[in-house]
């Protein structure tokens, strides 16, 4: 069975980070109040000091990291697999190292900071007053807010707890008047619960990430697979992102091992595809479209297994514009007349949050044909007014 760890790593600031503002503080027209307010329009709250939130943005960017690419999750509870541990432990101790060298640059930016969150403060408030003592008042009461030197030496926190290490030990009837009986049976139940609903919710995950991945496929071709499917030294391809998430999810929910395994296959023939040898080309071009049809009997395999979800309603979806997409291709490239066109553009109204890549493609097999429309229309010395409507569903794709 597979080990998994509780894990939560929170990154905060001990300082204060913003300012509120009201409305009724900016000295507006009542009537500009009262149009603000009704449009839900949020009152202002400027940063005491951008550098602060800079280096927080960038370390929350790898506390993002460490649970979407080592955890599975289900609200605030993260969980990491036994395999992942040394890769989130070794992650956690750079969130550290990275904090500590944020402080210590912090620590050196205060009266830098501290003079752009004057400037901040002056330009709010001098519109504001006409009397020069009220408005030194004001001032300096917004400039109390700013942290102190000696607050901004250690601006930032990391706090983690665990990896704690999540016993499901079975205990059937707890010991009266036992407190660590009584701990194990409560942790049998309520950790349970909630790691069977991470693992829903990742393979939920799982499957509409399937999903994506038949879209790209079915409009996949040899030519058109490059660096943003396999990826770079500097940024992650679509291929090597699915694979990683499938292999994370496959830790810890059954079910999807063979198509990971398919994933990372795939990444591979991709990558072989770009080499300059035009043997190992030859022979990835066979592998790809190999992996592509055993891609799809796995999902036809796990959509027979699984209990419905929104993910399996996606993925189920998916596979049945599989089976008519590359007919309704040829159909549209050999179509003569706008008025069939627009009758198969209407069968090809597609959800594109699922059928995104798809979409691209007969989107631009209809541009195509109604531009052939349109020059055939001017060779021919008509100015015909019948146009194409109803495929602007499709430009989202672009």
């Amino acid at each position: 069975m597979t080990s998994h760890y509780l894990i939560t790593c929170s990154i905060s600031a001990e300082v204060r980070q913003s300012v509120q503002i009201k409305f009724d503080d900016l000295k507006l027209p009542a009537s500009v109040i009262e149009i603000l307010q009704k449009n839900n329009t949020v009152s202002l709250r400027p940063n005491l000091s951008n550098a602060l939130k800079k280096e927080l943005d960038g370390l929350r960017v790898l506390q993002r990291e460490l649970y979407e690419s080592y955890c599975i999750h289900f609200g605030d509870c993260h969980f990491i697999t036994g395999p992942y541990f040394f890769h989130a432990n070794a992650l956690i101790k750079e969130i550290r190292d990275e904090a500590a060298a944020c402080n210590l640059k912090l620590r050196g930016l205060w009266e830098e900071e501290y003079h752009n969150w004057q400037e901040t403060a002056e330009g709010i408030l001098r519109p504001l007053f006409s009397d020069e003592q009220e408005y030194q008042l004001a001032l300096a009461a917004y400039n109390k807010i700013f942290p102190t030197k000696n607050q901004y030496t250690s601006p930032i926190r990391v706090s983690v707890l665990g990896p704690l290490p999540v016993s499901l030990q079975e205990v059937t009837q707890p010991i009266q008047g036992d407190l660590d009986s009584l701990c194990l049976y409560e942790n049998q139940i309520n950790t349970h619960e909630v790691l069977e609903a991470a693992r829903e919710g990742a393979a939920d995950k799982a499957l509409h990430v399937a999903a994506e991945l038949l879209d790209d496929l079915d409009s996949r071709t040899l030519s058109r697979i490059g660096r943003q499917q396999i990826g770079s030294d500097r940024k992650r391809g679509s291929w090597q992102l699915t694979a990683e998430k499938l292999k994370l999810i496959s830790t810890s929910v059954p079910g999807f091992n063979e198509l990971s395994k398919f994933a990372d296959q795939l990444l591979e023939a991709g990558t072989h595809l770009q080499s300059p040898s035009r043997e190992v080309r030859t022979e990835a071009a066979k592998t790809f479209h190999t992996i592509q049809g055993e891609i799809r009997k796995e999902l036809n395999n796990i959509c027979n297994q699984r209990d419905s979800s929104e993910g399996l309603e996606k993925l189920k979806q998916s596979l049945a514009l599989s089976t008519t997409y590359k007919d309704l291709c040829n159909r549209i490239k050999l179509v003569e007349n706008s008025e069939t066109l627009e009758s198969l553009i209407q069968e090809a109204s597609l959800e594109s949050d699922i059928y995104t890549q798809r979409s691209k493609h007969l989107n631009k097999l209809i541009q195509q044909r109604k531009e052939l429309f349109q020059a055939s229309s001017k060779i021919e010395g008509t100015t015909s007014s019948s146009t194409i409507e109803g495929w602007d569903w499709l430009k989202g794709g672009n």
